[in-house]
């Protein structure tokens, strides 16, 4: 019974079932906790380029990078929510996040241009969707739909700030974006 286990043996169970599932058959969940560590980095980097932009696109950044980190929030909260709500147990501390996150963050990255700042965040937005992608495919094959519905609302958050940004750049939502442009080489 889980109840007669330490919350320590509970945790080993967990963690070893989630390393088994990561490395037989991946699924929606442990996607997910790539999505999450994700949001997680996105949180201090936002929040970073937030404070320390400059430049005459000050105000207007400024507040779009507010909006950003608020919206990224809104997701973290939603995300985790809808996954302990199916009954998956998903990363929740900050050595878990920085094990399954994919995005890197550097304390220099405060001196950038803000053109350089926005660059970073399509990327890490456009990293983001492609776990996202992933996770909504295998929410559709184990037939979760609560969270393949879930996942595709974040996606469509994803797209239209990646739009948004890029438009900021000068440049075409689509424009340099790796993923679709293999897609159109197949």
């Amino acid at each position: 019974m889980a109840q007669d286990k330490t919350p320590q043996e509970r945790l080993q169970e967990e963690q070893e079932h989630k390393e088994h599932v990561h490395h037989t058959k991946i699924n929606a969940a442990a996607i997910a906790d790539h999505i999450l560590g994700n949001i997680h980095t996105l949180h201090v980097k936002l929040h970073q380029y937030h404070w320390y932009v400059k430049g005459p696109h000050f105000f207007s950044l400024h507040d779009k990078l507010e909006e950003l980190y608020n919206a990224n929030e809104e997701w973290f909260d939603t995300i985790t929510e809808r996954l302990l709500a199916s009954g998956h147990k998903p990363a929740s501390t900050t050595a878990e996040f920085k094990k399954y996150t994919m995005l890197s963050e550097d304390p220099a990255d405060k001196y950038l241009k803000a053109e350089e700042m926005v660059e970073n965040v399509v990327e890490d937005f456009r990293s983001t969707r492609e776990f996202t992608i992933r996770a909504i495919r295998l929410a559709q094959e184990e037939g979760d739909d609560a969270l393949e519905d879930t996942l595709i609302a974040f996606k469509d958050h994803l797209d239209e700030s990646i739009w948004m940004l890029q438009a900021f750049l000068g440049k075409e939502a689509l424009e340099d974006d790796d993923a679709y442009e293999d897609e159109d080489e197949d």
